[in-house]
């Protein structure tokens, strides 16, 4: 085999297996050396004062006997990653499960979708639900809903 320390006549092996290292090395540095593209966690100047807001929904997608998807539309992304959260229950006081999705805001458009996919439920059950946005940490970016909707599971087929 040429790799296994044979070396030709006229030293080619050591060439090529000092290049083949030198790419690799070369390679290596560079993802480990070179900056991240870092995007800012602001939206853009002109977007700044616009506080978030739900301008369409929520609705109810769709519905299984065990799961539902819920989808909104808020007014503008105020960070690259966002969680959508749906909180929900079978009370409308009682609102104390939660499920959510991360979602990443595409700058080029002026707003963001959100669809939240509510699992675990229990068949001909009635859930309630509000919606929101908030960072990773937890803390609200507003878009969230003041009404309290529902929607109902399916039969088990």
């Amino acid at each position: 085999m040429l790799f296994e320390g044979h070396v030709l006549d006229d030293g080619t092996c050591l060439v090529m297996s000092r290049l083949l290292l030198s790419v690799a090395i070369t390679v290596w540095v560079s993802i480990l050396t070179l900056p991240a593209q870092t995007v800012s966690q602001q939206p853009p100047a002109d977007r700044k004062a616009a506080r978030m807001q739900i301008i369409e929904g929520p609705v109810l997608e769709s519905t299984t006997h065990n799961s539902a998807i819920i989808r909104w539309k808020t007014n503008t992304g105020r960070s690259v990653i966002e969680h959508s959260v749906v909180h929900y229950g079978t009370h409308p006081k009682d609102l104390s499960s939660k499920a959510e999705s991360i979602n990443r805001w595409n700058r080029n458009l002026p707003y963001m979708i959100h669809r939240v996919q509510v699992m675990k439920l229990a068949p001909r059950t009635t859930y309630y639900y509000t919606v929101e946005s908030v960072r990773g940490d937890g803390t609200s970016l507003g878009g969230r809903s003041d009404a309290i909707n529902q929607f109902t599971t399916r039969q088990h087929p």
